[in-house]
């Protein structure tokens, strides 16, 4: 523009030749624009918020029915609220082709104008000719970007109308859905199962992340009930989209007034106003969740449930995380159906999802499978052995092992899931079964995607397994041939499930194995024979992980946090007296572990086990690869022995660092104190300078 306004001031002396030319040109589309289509908008934005309260009005009175609602009742309803959202949908189609006309002609109207001024002076002032033919490189360049711009203008409009019939389209099915009273399927326990290779577009679009394309599933408006039970529902916009994650906003400024409205269409390519937004501000980490005002679901650790936790509730849904459980309800049943079927949908396909290793020299995983635990010094670094640093990729390392060339439930060939907590492999179909089980049950990775979680314990706890060790003890009356009848099951026999059996055979085994535990063969009870949480301690005393492994699986109760206390009560060295005989400076004195005459008198922590749990005693011993059994089992990694120590407190006394930062990685807080009022690395100071400079930060961080 400053060379148009340049050639203005030279050519000021033939305003008055211009004058009707600029009238007729350019003052009489401003005037247009102005008094005709900007008019036009904000009686359309008037007509807009009159007929979105009226569906709001209708909408509440239509959700808020119970299921006891007479039907003449709910009919007048749900035709009030289809009226409602038929003028809702109308007026908001009006004013979104009015936003898209100003919008239009904002990129090109002017410009072309001043394009065709500019021209007029080229043509017509042969006195200025000189100075314009300087000009007319310029001047066809803009007329050119304008035009440009007005094509592109009438691609996107083309496209919103596609979309405003596809949408149409999409609706009409949900309503013959709706009329039909279809029902998505639910296996046992509600929750919602799509096969492997069901819905191929989705799983197309998925695919198309790995190309940086990040497109919009579905999106749509969806009530939200807070995590308090009396709070009231929010109207919240959800957006599924092709990253696996579910985000929905909750302020109302934030919301896109370009977006379609529970658009179910084909995908859109970063199309839309709300997808545009939303991956400017992945890319931006200045902005936060709560900055932006969204927030996330991640569905790769979620599962879908029909129905809210109150029966009374109509067209509801859960999805439910280790974090959170989110209740959700749609408008109608159909609306609801195809939420449920693409986010399991979409579930799915991120459990199916594969990448390649890089394969890297490094000759730490060189040497061959053992039985038995390995010794702490054989193990390279915790934490800083990764998978993608090996000289093998982890699935072949761990498939070498006695068993785990087949899933551990029905022996489907190449295996590339695992339950890190009970040492198995496992194939994609009984990996889902797993994880419907429950982290507490079993926790399932994935081989290939979760390359962070194979540290170098975690695969020595594999190496020390095995899916033929751990199936002789989860499964042993199978494999000695005994039919174990469930006496709750109607007398059926549990059978091993093939790979080709369907989804309910795997679910009734597998719940009947790791749940129920009904094909354990238990220990015989005799008279003289020492409980189940001795015998742990003397095992994991012993370094024998395989029998430490087989004792949690046999117990029905969690002996993992098992104490010195629950096994040699009568050879307690503390006796902790009664309030009123002794004074809290005596009874805090000899809580001190500095105090403590067995630990003085020998310089060793371990001389004094009082109020020590498993854990404890697997960090004297400095064995990794039993620590994180029994970390994945669920041992306190914070639990305090009568001196008030913490398994880190014991690692940093042995001066085993090693382990103190894998404890530290896993979550030890160093910030607790012993009743020495000394924290762990207050302790580790004591012994002189700490060398280890990422110890002293984990120390310092944590």
């Amino acid at each position: 523009m400053s060379k148009f306004i340049s050639a203005f001031r030279e050519l000021a002396s033939y305003k008055e030749l211009l004058f009707s030319q600029v009238e007729h040109v350019l003052v009489d589309r401003l005037m247009h624009f102005t008094t005709v289509d900007l008019q036009d908008a904000k009686e359309s934005r008037q007509r807009f918020d009159k007929a979105t309260n009226g569906y709001s009005q209708a909408r509440e009175k239509f959700v808020s029915l119970k299921k006891n609602t007479p039907g003449d009742v709910v009919a007048v309803l749900e035709e009030d609220l289809e009226n409602s959202k038929s003028a809702f949908e109308r007026t908001r189609f009006n004013l979104v082709n009015s936003l898209m006309n100003i919008e239009a002609k904002k990129k090109y109207e002017f410009l072309e104008s001043i394009s065709a001024i500019m021209d007029g002076h080229l043509r017509y002032f042969k006195l200025g000719y000189e100075l314009l033919s300087q000009l007319e490189p310029f001047i066809h360049q803009v007329l050119t970007y304008a035009q440009q711009a007005k094509e592109l203008a009438n691609a996107e409009k083309n496209k919103l109308e596609k979309r405003i019939q596809e949408f149409r389209t999409q609706a009409e099915i949900d309503s013959l859905r709706a009329s039909g009273n279809i029902e998505p399927s639910t296996s046992s326990g509600g929750i919602h199962v799509i096969g492997v290779n069901s819905d191929k577009n989705i799983e197309a679009i998925m695919q198309s992340f790995t190309n940086g394309e990040v497109q919009v599933i579905k999106q749509g408006y969806l009530l939200k009930r807070p995590s308090s039970l009396r709070g009231d529902w929010n109207r919240r916009f959800f957006v599924l989209d092709s990253q696996g994650t579910l985000y929905y906003y909750r302020n109302k400024g934030t919301e896109p007034m370009g977006s379609l409205h529970q658009y179910t269409g084909s995908a859109e390519h970063n199309s839309g106003v709300f997808s545009r937004f939303h991956a400017n501000h992945n890319r931006s980490s200045s902005f936060n969740e709560e900055t932006l005002g969204y927030h996330t679901i991640d569905l790769r650790i979620s599962t879908i449930k029909m129905d809210a936790e109150d029966t009374d509730l109509r067209l509801c849904f859960r999805i439910i995380s280790p974090l959170k459980t989110y209740t959700l309800q749609a408008e109608n049943g159909a609306d609801r159906m195809d939420w449920v079927n693409k986010i399991t949908a979409v579930i799915t396909s991120l459990f199916n999802y594969r990448i390649r290793q890089q394969h890297v020299e490094n000759n730490d995983y060189s040497h061959s499978a053992s039985s038995n635990a390995r010794s702490p010094n054989s193990l390279p670094p915790l934490g800083t052995d990764r998978v993608s640093n090996r000289a093998k990729p982890v699935s072949a390392v761990l498939r070498e092992i006695s068993g785990n060339d087949v899933c551990a439930e029905c022996n489907a060939p190449e295996p590339d899931w695992a339950s890190l907590n009970l040492g198995i492999l496992l194939c994609i179909e009984c990996s889902g079964v797993h994880r419907n089980l429950g982290v507490h049950v079993s926790k399932v990775r994935s081989l290939t995607l979760d390359v962070k979680v194979w540290e170098s314990s975690i695969v020595e706890l594999f190496r020390s397994l095995g899916n033929a060790y751990c199936n002789s003890v989860w499964e042993g009356s199978l494999q000695k041939n005994e039919r174990v009848d469930e006496s709750n099951a109607h007398g059926t026999s549990i059978t091993k499930p093939c790979a080709k059996d369907p989804i309910s055979h795997r679910e009734k085994y597998i719940n009947a194995k790791y749940v129920e535990k009904l094909l354990i063969v238990r220990d015989a009870v005799q008279s003289g024979v020492l409980p189940n949480s001795a015998n742990i301690w003397q095992a994991v005393k012993a370094d024998n992980l395989r029998e430490v492994y087989r004792l949690i699986a046999i117990s029905d109760t969690n002996i993992v946090n098992t104490t010195f206390d629950d096994v040699f009560t009568i050879e307690l060295y503390h006796h902790v007296v009664d309030a009123q005989d002794s004074s809290l400076d005596s009874d805090k004195e000899e809580r001190d572990p500095s105090s403590c005459p067995r630990i003085k008198d020998s310089n060793e922590p371990e001389n004094c086990l009082q109020g020590c749990s498993i854990l404890h005693l697997a960090c004297q011993r400095g064995n990794p690869v039993m620590v994180e059994l029994l970390l994945q089992f669920g041992a306190d990694i914070n639990m305090r022995d009568f001196h008030g120590r913490t398994p880190l407190h014991h690692c940093i006394s042995e001066g085993n660092n090693r382990l103190a930062k894998h404890l530290l990685r896993r979550g030890a807080r160093s910030t607790i104190k012993d009743w020495g009022g000394l924290s762990a690395l207050e302790r580790a100071m004591e012994k002189g300078a700490i060398a280890d400079e990422e110890l002293f930060i984990l120390l310092s961080e944590s």
